[in-house]
This record gives structure tokens, C-alpha cells and sequence, in this order.
């Protein structure tokens, strides 16, 4: 590695404090012999540009920040050959925690100038929006329904101010109390047969641990990069949702008969009733309202990763 770019949440932690940990990050690049470069971002969204223009002169670019700033920079990232680095600072920090960083930058940092870059695949979800149809990339996981509910209703700034056990309590609140609307889920096997069937909830894991109240309430990840694990919740919402908390954390998730873990090629998720906005999410971060579809991007970006650990959790 010869040359990193910082890619620094502006929004992280107070300016003082923030200004004086990207010096700090910077310093440990410079004395490890790689030249480094910190841009802060000046609005929501501005990581993913920042990230793609320093692709193109770095050998390595590090979001620093949390699940939202590592999904912004991926964007701009994927397709290229510069590699992606994460410095937790945020509030979840999923994506890190299953990479096995520490959660305290400046080690996070030191940890993966050990690292090197490996090709990774991601999810790829296609959805509308009244201007143009997006592509977006994610790591950590796509959602429909109460997930997606959930980020729309914390959007930026409200959000940040959550720690982490109140963020999964207003989560879990939300969706143990809410009445969700089922919607139509198709998807498409290993062996190419296309299958429907309806759900209220719809989760897309890419990672082992989604943490917190959620870290049960999906099965371990596949290492072969060949397919998605799907998670569809069943009908009634006011049933479905309470049966897949309850019986995830004890360990009853095989026995539930309101939930269906299926892997899939890809998936395709749309209202029933037209009146009726379904959120989608991906990496935490709000998208829109559904239909969306996601299906599997190989070997779509560089990570960097442990040398030497064969059985990574990623997938």
C-alpha cells in the first residue's frame, strides 16, 4: 500500500475531537510508509463521489464512519482496483464488528496494515425512484417492511443520537407494535425454479451477525459466495414478527412456521395493494418504497482482509 485516502464522516462525534482523530489516523499511515489523504465529507451522500474520485489515486480507501458512511464509499468503489478499509465510528459498526476490527479507530487502522486486498462479492438491489431507475451495492444486508420502516423513521441527524442499546430498543418496539402490510416476495432457486409467496418482512443478510436484538435472526452467512440467504417472515405481522423475535433467541428458529430461511439466486420484493408504501433499506440506510429487486454481484470489489484467515466471515 502506497497511497490511502480517509474518507471521514463529517458528522462523527464533535469537529474538535474529530479533527484531532483524523491527524491521528493520518499519522499512523504516514509512519507505516503510506502516503495519506483525509477528505470530510460536506453533506449526506458526498462519500460516495469523494470515494470514486480517490479510487482512481489510491491504493486503498477507508470509510471512517459507520454502516451508512461504509455503504456510501462502497458505491464508489465497486468495479475499481482500489481496496476497501473500514474505521469504525459509528453506532452499530455491524460491517466492522464481522470483520473482527476493533472498535477503536486508531487500532482498527493498525489492523489492516496487516490486511490484504481480496475480491469480495456484494448484493446489487435495483429499485425506482421518480427520477431514474438506481443501482446501489450493499455488504451488510437489504431489507423490506419493518427494517426499512425503521431507517425511515431515524433518517440522518435523529439517528446519530441514538446509542446503540436504545436504537435496537426503538427497533425492536417498532416492530413487536405495528401492524405491517404483507407484500409479494418471488424469488429464484440454486436450481433456477422461480418461487412466490407473500411476506411482511424481508431481510437479505450478507453478513454472519447483524447484532444487537437481531444478531439470532439470521442463519450463519454462506462462505461460497454463490448465493443469498433470505429470511421471509409470514403473515400476520401482529404473529409473524413477535414469532421470529421470540423464537430466534432461544435458539426455536428451525421450529417457527411463520418464517422461511431459503438461498436464493435473487429475489424480488412488490407492493400487493398500490396504496400501500413498503420501505426498503440497504445497510441501514433508507432507498425508497418498494417493488426492488437484489440479486448477487461476484467478486464486485476489493476488501481488505486478514492474510492468512481462511474461514473470514464475510461472505
Amino acid at each position: 500500500m502506497h497511497h490511502a485516502t480517509l474518507v471521514v464522516n463529517a458528522s462523527a462525534g464533535r469537529k474538535k475531537d474529530l479533527q484531532t482523530l483524523v491527524h491521528a489516523l493520518a499519522q499512523v499511515l504516514e509512519q507505516s510508509g503510506v502516503q495519506a489523504t483525509a477528505v470530510l465529507t460536506a453533506a449526506a451522500g458526498e462519500a460516495q463521489s469523494i470515494g470514486a474520485a480517490a479510487a482512481n489515486k489510491s491504493d486503498a480507501v477507508f470509510a471512517c464512519g459507520g454502516d451508512g458512511t461504509v455503504h456510501e464509499v462502497l458505491q464508489g468503489l465497486v468495479g475499481t482496483t482500489a481496496a476497501l478499509g473500514v474505521v469504525p465510528l459509528g453506532t452499530a459498526n455491524v460491517f466492522a464488528r464481522n470483520l473482527n476490527l476493533s472498535l477503536n479507530p486508531i487500532k482498527a487502522l493498525e489492523q489492516q496494515l496487516n490486511f490484504a486486498p481480496r475480491a469480495i462479492s456484494v448484493g446489487e438491489a435495483r429499485y425506482t425512484t421518480r427520477e431514474s431507475e438506481v443501482t446501489r451495492y450493499f455488504t451488510v444486508m437489504a431489507g423490506a417492511g419493518p427494517d426499512g420502516a425503521l431507517v425511515y423513521r431515524l433518517l440522518a441527524g435523529k439517528r446519530s443520537k441514538l446509542g446503540r442499546s436504545a436504537y435496537y430498543a426503538h427497533a425492536l418496539r417498532l416492530f413487536l407494535t405495528r401492524n405491517f402490510p404483507p407484500f409479494r416476495v418471488r424469488y429464484r432457486t440454486s436450481d433456477g425454479e422461480w418461487v412466490e409467496q407473500r411476506g411482511v418482512s424481508v431481510m437479505c443478510s450478507r453478513v454472519a451477525n447483524l447484532g444487537g436484538v437481531f444478531s439470532r435472526l439470521t442463519s450463519e452467512s454462506s462462505k461460497s459466495e454463490s448465493d443469498l440467504l433470505l429470511s421471509i417472515v409470514k403473515p400476520p405481522a401482529r404473529v409473524g414478527l413477535p414469532a421470529w423475535f421470540a423464537l430466534s433467541r432461544i435458539g426455536l428458529k428451525a421450529q417457527n412456521p411463520w418464517l422461511n430461511e431459503v438461498r436464493v439466486s435473487e429475489f424480488l420484493c412488490t407492493p400487493i395493494e398500490t396504496n400501500h408504501r413498503i420501505h426498503a433499506e440497504l445497510d441501514g440506510e433508507w432507498v425508497g418504497n418498494l417493488p426492488m429487486s437484489v440479486r448477487l454481484k461476484p467478486q464486485a470489489v476489493l476488501l481488505l482482509m486478514p492474510k492468512n484467515n481462511a474461514e473470514e466471515r464475510m461472505t
